[in-house]
């Protein structure tokens, strides 16, 4: 778990291919997170050796770098939503905790074979209508 955490918060990744990872530390990285992930990388891959190297410049944001900028991003569009704008006004010492992605609906799938098309249903004011053929003989 401590080489996940140093991975996500001190590694910035400047070039992959398999077999192959050169990062950019970060100031605080522990001395030894490119031979710890060496290690790593060979137990996992079955013995392949890993050639992990330390460059001093052109790393990518890290992982953690990456997940504050989204949600910093997600917190700004949030704020310009005029719900949450009123809300703050009314309430001035609220704070945004958490945020969430909006529920996306689940598809529910039909084995039946059924319609289960909302504009199928006989119920209510809208009566089901039969389909109309201009080429069909009226009796």
């Amino acid at each position: 778990m401590k080489l996940l955490l140093d991975v996500e918060d001190h590694l910035r990744l400047v070039r992959y291919s398999p077999g192959r990872i050169e990062f950019q530390p970060t100031d605080d990285a522990p001395r030894d997170l490119a031979q710890r992930l060496a290690e790593r990388l060979r137990g996992w891959s079955g013995g392949q050796r890993w050639a992990v190297s330390v460059a001093s410049q052109g790393g990518q944001p890290t992982i953690s770098e990456r997940r504050a900028a989204q949600q910093a991003a997600a917190r700004a569009r949030a704020m310009e939503n005029p719900v949450v704008q009123a809300i703050f006004a009314t309430f001035p010492g609220a704070r945004i905790t958490q945020i969430r992605p909006a529920p996306v609906p689940a598809l529910v799938e039909n084995t039946a074979g059924e319609d289960t098309s909302p504009h199928g249903l006989t119920d209510g004011p809208v009566a089901e209508v039969e389909e109309w053929d201009p080429f069909e003989d009226e009796d």
